[in-house]
């Protein structure tokens, strides 16, 4: 056991993301100053982008737990690392908060909307990070523990786990209808938050295999081809179950083609805008559908980090297509949605690099450690 104690510095990684963090706070703060409303939505869609990757990579670790299953302790760390972030991003939503009037438009709504607001005014809260922050952070501190005094089970964590999945779900469920689908106060979508937890488990899952393949690299991590594998089995499926969430909710309103329903789609299809809709159909579906089928590739490391990365830009690339259609007629980029990627990204990865600095990348007091490391699988 002692010989898988190989302890992160993480140094490098907490001044580089530190630099990027203050370059792109510097710019977003003036990209706020001289545009506010394409400010604020370059800042939303990079904040959604990040955070949910971030809890994407805590339900991984809440699901690990509930399922009581063997491998998932290989990476568990990394979960906790994803989840070591939600403190600050829960820091830099306060200027999203602050500028309330900027950023959704039921803070004032227009004439049109006053109804559609006031049916919806009983869960247009924008805090939910309680229920993520609190079990995040004893989960984290129990794992700790456990590396100086290993326990025989996994009780404690794995009746927390299966209590706060539903819980969690139905926090993301309202925060995606709060910070995301209040966008268009008139617009509505039973299906909406599940297409946001869906794809925040396919993004916390790429976000797993990137640092996996980092800490393969690194020496930090001994993970085998066969981790690399079931990561990519799961990684596949999630991509699957995304798409058809995606599909239905798109085809089922554009077949009821109800005025206020249709606008989402018909904002998102005209104007350039339907090449966007591609791109992200291309990122997010069909690039991972096609290249996860192969169980020789899915045990490379570099290969499976390579897909994940496309995951992650079809993520945020997701998020700006919720969120800048609002204010921008054509999908023109602008530097501010760069400078606020950087300011916000930067900042939760030097934050969770700095989290994580010191501790092993292996849970080492985990009971379930040494299954894990010699885990194998014929599919």
């Amino acid at each position: 056991m002692a010989a898988l104690k190989r302890v992160l510095d993480g140094r490098a990684t907490v001044v580089v993301a530190s630099a990027v963090a203050v370059v792109g706070a510097i710019g977003t703060a003036i990209g706020l100053a001289l545009e506010p409303r394409r400010g604020f939505a370059a800042y939303l869609a990079a904040w959604c982008a990040v955070a949910f990757v971030a809890i994407g990579g805590y339900i991984v670790l809440l699901i690990g737990y509930a399922a009581n299953a063997r491998w998932p302790a290989a990476v568990r760390r990394l979960g906790e690392a994803a989840a070591a972030s939600l403190p600050v991003l829960a820091l830099l939503f306060v200027p999203l908060l602050v500028a309330m009037a900027h950023v959704w438009p039921w803070v004032h709504p227009a004439p049109e909307h006053v109804h559609a607001v006031a049916l919806k005014a009983a869960y247009l809260s924008p805090a939910y990070f309680a229920v993520l922050i609190v079990p995040a952070e004893l989960l984290r501190r129990w794992s700790r523990r456990r590396d100086d005094a290993p326990a025989p089970s996994l009780d404690r964590e794995r009746v927390l786990a299966s209590a706060m999945l539903p819980v969690t779900g139905l926090a993301l469920t309202f925060a995606a209808f709060d910070w995301l689908m209040s966008l268009q106060p008139a617009w509505w979508s039973a299906a909406f938050g599940f297409y946001v937890i869906t794809g925040a488990m396919q993004a916390g899952l790429a976000a797993t295999a990137v640092l996996a393949w980092r800490g393969v690299a690194s020496g930090a991590m001994p993970l085998a081809p066969p981790h690399f594998r079931a990561i990519g089995r799961l990684l596949h499926a999630f991509t699957i179950l995304w798409a058809y969430i995606a599909y239905f909710q798109a085809m089922l309103i554009q077949i009821a083609n109800l005025p206020r329903e249709v606008t989402f789609y018909v904002a998102r299809l005209g104007s350039g805008w339907q090449v966007i809709t591609i791109v992200l159909a291309i990122a997010r579906f069909v690039v991972p559908f096609v290249l996860l089928f192969s169980r020789r590739l899915k045990q490379r490391a570099g290969y499976i980090a390579g897909v994940a990365f496309v995951i992650l830009f079809g993520e945020y690339l997701d998020m700006w297509w919720l969120v800048v259609p609002r204010v921008a007629r054509a999908p023109v980029p602008s530097w501010t949605d760069l400078c606020a990627l950087a300011a916000i990204g930067g900042a939760a990865v030097a934050v969770a690099a700095r989290r994580t600095r010191g501790a092993s990348l292996l849970p080492v007091g985990d009971p379930y450690l040494d299954a894990a490391m010699a885990y194998e699988s014929k599919y």
